[in-house]
């Protein structure tokens, strides 16, 4: 019987691939292909476009239909990142992860992929899949930031919610150290600013101040009167036959004094009603009861009055029509406001006060020196010597 050889089969061997990668991160990605338009995270895509958007240099004419039926499934991974960035740009971010799932399918370690699926991802608060992305992220490429990104420091694990970085590439012009500069810069200018009119502010205003000197040390010309109250006019309004009278009563008193001993005195001049309501009686009114023809101060009896009464403490208030309503008064005004030179006592002060609250001008007797000086607007604007 003859024997039949049957050939033996050949043995067959199966090629195999090395790995690319010898050591697997520590989180693996999702290597499976999801079904299209799905993602193993995220609940059903909204409809996408009838026609994928166009992205650079390629037109995609694909229909959703096309796609749900896994045609194009060959596409490379950077194809459908690609596809991915155009559904971004314009909001639809669940598309835009369904490609970003496709591509990371076709390249597990596609960074850029991962990076931009995270953002979706924060932008539909789904912030444990945004904690995931990035720390596999940050497991395959831990320098992703920083490398040609102009960023300071990659990014740790620990991630608040919305608080993500832009897209690599896409950072602002004014970020990071230049905005801080900028906003200490703007910040000092201020401060200097601010200080800068605060110390304008508080400098005393210069004093416009003439000084006049008498040639002789006989009676006042009147001369010498009207070339003072021209000074004055600028400052007060009212009456100027009644302001020489009151500049003429207080040189004479000034230069004649009392029973031999130099006065000092003062005579608030104009916005009597104002005057009166910032100041009180030190001692009672002597002028109280009489008429008001009898208190003119051009009344020759009412003029020696004055130079007795000036005497005592306090200031005389005269109406814009010469009346003297009160001697004695005690101007009860705040005075941390004026701006007077070092040496002034209670009496200039106060009256410099009185005229910076009101349109009165205040005419001072120095008792030291017998100098007359005129006061308005909280400032001295004439003297006399």
């Amino acid at each position: 019987m003859a024997t039949v050889q049957v050939p033996l089969e050949e043995p067959t061997t199966k090629a195999t691939i090395a790995p690319i990668h010898t050591k697997e991160p520590a989180v693996k990605p999702p290597v499976e292909n999801p079904k299209p338009g799905l993602s193993p995270t995220l609940p059903p895509p909204v409809q996408s476009p009838t026609v994928k958007p166009t992205v650079t240099n390629i037109e995609v004419t694909q229909t959703t239909q096309a796609i749900s039926n896994g045609i194009g499934n060959n596409e490379t991974a950077e194809t459908y990142f690609q596809w991915g960035l155009a559904y971004e740009d314009i909001g639809n971010c669940e598309a835009a992860l369904a490609e970003y799932e496709k591509a990371i399918a076709r390249d597990p370690y596609y960074v850029d992929a991962w990076y931009h699926r995270t953002v979706c991802y924060d932008k539909l608060g789904m912030y444990d899949e945004v904690y995931d992305s990035y720390r596999f992220l940050l497991t395959i490429n831990p320098r992703y930031f920083s490398e040609n990104r102009n960023a300071t420091k990659p990014l740790s694990s620990n991630i608040s919610p919305g608080k993500l970085p832009l897209p690599p590439g896409e950072e602002p012009f004014l970020s990071g150290p230049l905005l801080w500069i900028l906003i200490g810069t703007g910040v000092g200018g201020l401060i200097i600013s601010g200080l800068v009119v605060y110390h304008i502010r508080k400098r005393p205003v210069p004093e416009r101040q003439v000084s006049l000197s008498r040639s002789s040390t006989g009676p006042i010309t009147d001369e010498e009167v009207c070339t003072i109250a021209r000074h004055v006019a600028d400052y007060y309004k009212g009456n100027r036959d009644i302001c020489k009278q009151v500049i003429r009563l207080a040189i004479e008193i000034a230069r004649e004094g009392r029973e031999g001993k130099p006065v000092g005195t003062a005579f608030v001049l104009g916005d009597s009603d104002a005057v009166l309501e910032r100041s009180r009686q030190l001692i009672l009114n002597p002028l109280a009861g009489h008429s008001p023809e009898e208190r003119k101060i051009t009344n020759p009896d009412m003029r020696e009055n004055v130079k007795e009464l000036s005497l005592l403490d306090g200031a005389f208030v005269i109406r814009e029509d010469g009346t003297v309503e009160a001697a004695g008064r005690y101007i009860s005004i705040d005075t941390s406001n004026v701006q007077l030179s070092k040496g002034f006592g209670t009496r200039h002060v106060s009256v410099a006060a009185i005229t910076q609250e009101t349109d009165a001008i205040g005419i001072v007797v120095s008792e030291s020196g017998g100098q007359i000086r005129i006061m308005a607007q909280g400032k001295i604007i004439l003297e006399t010597s």
